[in-house]
């Protein structure tokens, strides 16, 4: 289970929408109030050296995507995505990587 604050959902989903058509990778610190975007993968990785446990953040951008799937990194690392369902509403879906398959955790809000 994944417990994240509402104002930092809002947070998060307003970046998305205002970021419509770009690639959005960030990363949410545990207790954070927003995420922080990241400019590149190095930049990626040098957070999340420094804050090992923090999440990573991403929408459904092709290049978002690929970034985040060919990163290297352990069982236990947390990724949320910025989902678009098909009435265009925004949410997030928060998964860990395992292998192949991907775990979907369950997240609450405070």
């Amino acid at each position: 289970m994944l417990t994240i604050k509402r104002t930092c959902t809002n947070k998060i989903i307003t970046r998305a929408l205002m970021l419509e058509g770009q690639p959005l990778i960030a990363i949410l610190r545990p207790g954070a109030e927003d995420c922080d975007p990241c400019e590149d993968e190095h930049q990626l990785l040098d957070q999340l050296e420094k804050n090992p446990e923090s999440i990573i953040v991403y929408n459904q951008h092709r290049k978002a995507i690929e970034l985040v799937n060919q990163l290297q990194l352990p069982a236990k690392q947390i990724y949320i995505e910025i989902r678009q369902d098909t009435k265009g509403v925004l949410g997030l879906h928060a998964i860990r990587r395992i292998e192949t398959r991907q775990q979907t955790l369950e997240l609450n809000y405070l």
